[in-house]
């Protein structure tokens, strides 16, 4: 049963899910799948961690607005106005673009020039620790990001 369910799966969600921590809900991990083929999880430039703006819901990649959508990305929470995502940049790359028009940039907005530049991020953060993931935290009303390619922890 749950290799069926597997395949029912698409984008990033054959790879990737949210893994609750806590009964809340607001603590959990942004993480590989048992199930996640392990020529996938050692790929070092096939995911990536980025920060997004959240009256956008998109980044850009060339001059070119991408949106994340649950084929392309697995999101942290929404209540804050700079959000957290894994993305699939394979997946993203396939996906419809939008032509950016720079009147719209708001703070949080990733801006990078190509493709290429976009996988030499998920390179940088493959080579700290592997396989991208998050971990978010609810402490004392903060949201707290602990992405695995860092030492330092993200408050937002």
């Amino acid at each position: 049963m749950y290799k069926q369910e597997n395949k029912q799966l698409t984008g990033i969600q054959r790879y990737y899910h949210r893994l609750r921590q806590s009964e809340s809900g607001s603590d959990y991990y942004i993480e590989p799948r048992e199930s996640c083929p392990i020529n996938i999880l050692n790929c070092d430039n096939k995911f990536a961690v980025i920060t997004f703006d959240r009256d956008d819901d998109y980044i850009v990649v060339g001059n070119k607005r991408y949106y994340l959508t649950k084929q392309v990305a697995i999101k942290g929470t929404n209540k804050l106005q700079r959000r957290i995502a894994v993305i699939d940049i394979d997946e993203m790359e396939q996906s419809k673009s939008y032509k950016f028009d720079k009147k719209f940039t708001r703070q949080y907005t990733l801006k990078v020039d190509s493709f290429n530049q976009l996988r030499q991020l998920a390179m940088d953060q493959f080579e700290h620790n592997g396989a991208p993931f998050i971990k978010q935290l609810l402490r004392d009303g903060q949201y707290i990001y602990e992405p695995s390619f860092s030492q330092q922890v993200m408050s937002a």
